[in-house]
């Protein structure tokens, strides 16, 4: 079918009725995202039901996708299609000292990519080489690995502590002479979070003893943390040169598939990160997105209650059964399954359930979890109980 202007404006509507939905459909999930907006008001909406009802919590999606200043600033931006990112009404520029100013700093500050993964790569690549070492741990987000290993620089991975969070002392101690160290917190599989105290005890040491490391502070699931000692490490990257934090609208925000991220920290520690950007590498609809969430933060409020509900209930259900899952800050959890993440991937799949992949040196005890809505972890987990060889509780049986 050809796509006209007029035709996708019709299929987004003007706010109201039949076209909203048809569009939050296309951007969330259908008919329960459209439920959790609406709350069931006006008109009976036809909305197609998911396919084969399968149940998708593999990748850390928000499973509501974004929220209605998004769709609009998304929306609104489609006027500005046939323009370049710098020429559109709402531009790469107006994003960027937007999310500056929420540091305390401009445009200069601020690096935008398509997803954070792209400032992962660039930031391996500026920092890393044969002579300077990745510092990661040992299990945390596969991207800088793969990449310092495609360029033939050394990487240091080091073991989680008991409890599966990074063991930061050991890290700092890895990271005199490295090129940079990868921080990822909260992080990604485990779901540990590390405090601000902490985080600024480990940054001051290192640019104490190695001042040529960079750090990369990964703050992909910020938005969902409720630790209470857990704050941004963003003054830490205004502070000190080669500190960076990477943040994405992947996640709370629900924009996975419109991919916009960024970077932040001192202006000379972007400008080294700028030149590897891809160029016009977020889409004038991505930024008019990004833009008008960020004028949204109750929506992001109700996706962190939303979250922590069915978070809450996937982690007692583990616990109700003597399986132990790892204490989560994200929108997802890992848990020891006492099998292997393959075996227990594909016996899900075949029941229409989709759980993450393989996360090693765990990918014979543990499976991550993404949290989907309510329904689906309640639907999630009597899969899982039945592959697991467990007896589905009341809630479950619901």
């Amino acid at each position: 079918m050809k796509s006209t202007r007029r035709g996708f404006l019709s299929l987004a509507g003007s706010g109201g009725g039949a076209g909203a939905a048809t569009l939050h459909a296309i951007s969330a999930r259908g008919r329960e995202a459209w439920e959790a907006e609406n709350g069931f008001r006006g008109a009976p909406v036809f909305l197609p039901p998911p396919e084969a009802d399968e149940i998708r919590i593999s990748s850390n999606e928000n499973p509501l996708g974004p929220g209605p200043a998004a769709v609009e600033g998304l929306r609104a931006a489609y006027g500005s299609i046939m323009r370049y990112p710098m020429n559109a009404a709402t531009s790469d520029t107006d994003l960027r000292r937007k999310i500056g100013g929420m540091f305390g700093g401009g445009p200069e500050h601020v690096v935008l990519a398509p997803g954070s993964s792209e400032i992962l790569r660039n930031a391996v690549r500026v920092y890393t080489g044969p002579g300077r070492a990745l510092v990661t741990a040992e299990c945390s987000y596969e991207n800088p690995i793969r990449t310092a290993n495609w360029m033939g620089a050394p990487v240091k991975a080091i073991p989680m502590t008991g409890g599966l969070g990074l063991d930061l002392d050991k890290m700092a101690g890895a990271a005199i002479g490295a090129g940079l160290v990868f921080l990822c917190n909260p992080n990604n599989p485990t779901g540990t979070v590390h405090t601000l105290a902490d985080v600024t005890d480990f940054v001051n040491f290192v640019k104490k003893e190695s001042p040529y490391t960079a750090i990369l502070l990964d703050e992909a699931y910020y938005d969902y943390v409720t630790h209470p000692g857990f704050e941004t490490g963003a003054e830490l990257a205004m502070k000190h040169r080669d500190v960076f934090v990477g943040r994405t609208f992947s996640k709370a925000y629900g924009m996975a598939g419109l991919r916009v991220g960024y970077a932040v920290g001192q202006a000379g520690t972007i400008s080294k990160l700028a030149p590897l950007a891809l160029t016009f590498g977020t889409s004038v609809l991505s930024i008019g997105a990004a833009m008008a969430s960020l004028e949204d933060p109750d929506y992001i409020r109700n996706e962190v209650r939303r979250n922590e509900e069915a978070r809450k209930f996937t982690l007692d259900f583990f616990s109700s059964h003597g399986l132990d899952p790892v204490p989560s800050e994200t929108n997802f959890v890992f848990v020891d399954i006492g099998r292997s993440a393959r075996e227990f991937r594909e016996a899900c799949a075949e029941r229409g359930v989709f759980v993450g992949r393989d996360f090693p040196p765990y990918e014979n005890s543990h499976a991550r979890i993404s949290i989907g809505t309510l329904d689906e972890m309640q639907r999630a987990t009597a899969v899982f109980a039945e592959v697991l060889g467990l007896q589905a509780t009341d809630n479950q049986q619901q």
